[in-house]
């Protein structure tokens, strides 16, 4: 596979995500859980190919606010997603998140200097999330994941 550096926008793919309705954060799937959110659909998508093809079950959303709907029906095992997006960043919807799953492991990726002032105001709500920089290459970004 060629290196893919994760940035960009654009296009919208099919994806196969193992959902869950009724709100119970079941940790007994076959492989770990990921939920990508990036407002970038194409950066998203990307992501979401390329953790499933390495193993993992993850599925996209474009959205802050999507993504903390999406969490009350599926607690995943990990949270990738971008700082800086419209509405609910990703900070305020790793926050909200990790409310509703305590468990969920919370990982922020972003390229963008203005995410340092974010990160410090949720550090001052008592919150601490992990950072990766982006652009991040697929090789780094799985080895991450799978710590």
């Amino acid at each position: 596979m060629n290196p893919i550096l994760l940035s960009g926008n654009s296009s919208s793919s099919d994806l196969n995500p193992a959902s869950r309705t009724d709100g119970d954060c079941d940790r007994n799937t076959p492989a770990p859980r990921i939920l990508v959110v990036d407002d970038e659909v194409l950066i998203a998508d990307t992501i979401v190919q390329i953790l499933n093809r390495n193993g993992f079950i993850a599925e996209a959303v474009y959205s802050g606010k999507e993504a903390v709907e999406r969490a009350h029906s599926y607690c995943p095992e990990l949270v990738l997603s971008d700082v800086l997006m419209p509405n609910v960043d990703g900070v305020e919807a790793a926050i909200q998140i990790r409310k509703l799953c305590p468990d969920t492991r919370i990982v922020l990726f972003s390229g963008q200097a203005a995410t340092v002032e974010i990160l410090a105001r949720a550090r001052e709500r008592g919150h601490t999330f992990e950072l990766l920089p982006k652009p991040i290459h697929p090789t780094q970004l799985i080895k991450h994941l799978r710590q």
